[in-house]
């Protein structure tokens, strides 16, 4: 620290601040002279986004305050943390148009190997911020709300199947080793194989999805290979994401190879509700509210192509929680409604069935049941309805519905073809 001091006092008394963006540690700003800022994150880690931006106004305002001012910025080995913050700042001050240029200038002062800013999601972070520039004027943008629905890894080999923690800065926000429908599962029951060779599923049935998200939010896989995750940003990322071994933190660091490994990460905006699910026990109790309900049945089928109803008539589902669509996005939606596999004609009057006739057609239904796919049938106000999903019931709730992985699909194309 006193060489330290003793340089920037030589060279350039009185023209230098510091930025120290450590998180684990603060130092007496007195040593040098009071010109010190602290913009603190974690070591392999990212900082919130209106962190960078905050960095880059604080280092402008003292860089055009004389032309002989400097500033000194460090983390705790000087490469990625900092690199990560220096990019941004070449970028604000207009020095590279594009991140992937200032990461490359960087690369090659700072380290003879050019591999200074090598984290997928520190890397991720530069270009989220590009695009603050370029599309936002440099604004920060509120974090989007979303649910998190749960994850479907391609190509993975029987070793892998991680646990699982979803975090953001302020802490944990859902963990399958504290979640009672998965803290006494080991992983390799709670993710489900799909129909198509290589492609596991995790979500949680019944629920509407994992966790809620807003803005930053890390997602740890832990694996007795060798943990991986990632950091994203809501406002910044599709519902939909793929991500590849090489944009995963710490999965190069893993032994065994996994070729086209990928992460498929899906979310849907979210507002408090759920659009897509219909209030069964209101329909039931008017029966004149609705022309396809009644008092005694409920019949849901997959609308036709005559485009009589409208967007959100298509995403009525049941309010039994066990015909929850755990995996359903627009794009799933969608296809799944055409390749459903247990469509009805449009009933011209509710007909009176018998309770064999019920028991049937709930069995088929329930053996039947995909993510996306709309067909579902009812039965109220008998002893013949489905099981209901009780969140407090735990681990066993959740292998009795993981049982048919059926449920666990997208109802897209991908999951019924075969290789």
């Amino acid at each position: 620290m006193e060489e330290v001091i003793k340089f920037f006092e030589t060279h350039h008394k009185g023209k230098y601040k510091v930025y120290n963006l450590c998180s684990e540690r603060l130092y007496d700003a007195s040593l040098f002279q009071g010109k010190v800022a602290t913009f603190p994150f974690d070591d392999h880690n990212c900082p919130p986004i209106q962190l960078i931006t905050s960095f880059c106004q604080s280092a402008y305002s003292w860089l055009k305050e004389d032309i002989q001012n400097v500033v000194v910025v460090h983390c705790k080995a000087g490469m990625a943390r900092t690199g990560l913050m220096i990019c941004s700042l070449l970028l604000f001050l207009k020095f590279f148009p594009t991140a992937e240029e200032a990461m490359d200038y960087y690369n090659q002062k700072r380290c003879v190997d050019g591999k200074a800013l090598t984290l997928p999601s520190q890397i991720r972070y530069v270009k989220y911020f590009e695009r603050i520039l370029t599309e936002f004027k440099g604004e920060n943008q509120p974090g989007r709300r979303c649910m998190l629905r749960g994850f479907r890894i391609h190509k993975c080999p029987y070793w892998i199947r991680p646990s699982i923690t979803i975090s953001n800065h302020n802490g944990i926000l859902f963990s399958t080793k504290k979640h009672p429908k998965t803290k006494d599962l080991m992983p390799e029951d709670f993710w489900m194989k799909a129909s198509r060779k290589g492609i596991v599923v995790f979500a949680l049935p019944g629920e509407p999805g994992l966790t809620e998200l807003v803005g930053d939010f890390k997602i740890h896989f832990h694996e007795r290979q060798g943990d991986f995750y990632c950091w994203l940003n809501t406002t910044m990322s599709e519902n939909r994401m793929f991500l590849g071994a090489s944009e995963l933190d710490g999965f190069d660091k893993r032994k065994l190879p996994s070729p086209g490994f990928q992460v498929e990460i899906v979310m849907i905006d979210y507002d408090g509700t759920l659009p897509q699910k219909s209030n069964s026990k209101a329909n039931s109790t008017n029966p004149k509210s609705d022309t396809s309900s009644s008092t005694t049945t409920t019949t849901h089928v997959p609308i036709s192509s005559d485009g009589t109803k409208s967007n959100s008539d298509k995403k009525q589902v049941p309010q039994n929680e066990d015909n929850d669509d755990v995996f359903s996005d627009s794009d799933g939606d969608e296809k799944g409604a055409n390749k459903s596999r247990a469509t009805a004609p449009p009933p011209t009057s509710t007909p009176t069935l018998s309770s064999e006739q019920v028991r049937n057609l709930s069995s088929q239904t329930d053996n039947q049941l995909s993510i996306g796919t709309e067909a579902r049938v009812l039965q109220e106000g008998t002893n013949d309805t489905l099981p209901k999903m009780d969140s407090t019931r735990g681990s066993d709730d959740f292998k009795a519905m993981a049982a048919d992985a059926s449920v666990f699909s997208f109802g897209d194309d991908e999951d019924f073809e075969s290789d």
